[in-house]
């Protein structure tokens, strides 16, 4: 009379056995695979479009330049009656600076002579900044200087400097 129950007991504890083995079979194989480093997808390299890339640099330079004009750098940078002059100019200086140093990458992608009138047109901003900051006592001093002095230059540097950027992405759609 207790044979039966043994036996159907041992039976169940067999098959239980052998399911438990093949599930941790399983989680040790999906362990396996999780931890092994996956096999690196193929590179596809897509074509370089040369003529993408220098309209995205103008494009970069065209922005670059509408943020370093003296309108716009004011508008970023207000005066603030509590910031000495001094540290007013040198916070103009260092934000373009930093505009110049974030595009400074995109000069390869256009001709010589456009990098040079981009460069000459930030050095011609901050000598602006530097003549208005001269014997100013105040930083809104500065900025009504440097307002001044922008009006009554005869070329605006940023408008040369982006009519030269027109001209050069109208030649590199026209090739």
């Amino acid at each position: 009379m207790w044979t039966v129950p043994v036996l159907l007991v041992v039976a169940l504890a067999w098959l239980l056995g052998t399911t438990l083995t093949r599930f941790r079979e399983a989680i040790a194989a999906l362990e396996r695979k999780a931890s092994a480093p996956a096999a690196p997808a193929p590179v596809v390299a897509e074509p370089i479009d040369p003529v993408a890339l220098r309209l995205q640099a103008c494009e970069r330079f065209t922005l670059m330049l509408e943020r370093i004009s003296v309108p716009n750098l004011l508008l970023r940078l207000p005066p603030d009656d509590g910031t000495p002059p001094r540290e007013y100019r040198a916070e103009l200086l260092l934000a373009i600076r930093q505009e110049m140093e974030y595009n400074i990458t995109q000069q390869i992608y256009v001709s010589d002579s456009l990098w040079s009138i981009i460069t000459h047109a930030r050095d011609n901003i901050s000598l602006q900044i530097a003549r208005a900051a001269e014997e100013a006592d105040s930083s809104r001093r500065i900025a009504e200087r440097l307002r001044m002095i922008s009006a009554q230059q005869e070329e605006n540097p940023v408008a040369l400097a982006q009519g030269a950027i027109r001209r050069e992405a109208a030649s590199v759609l026209t090739r």
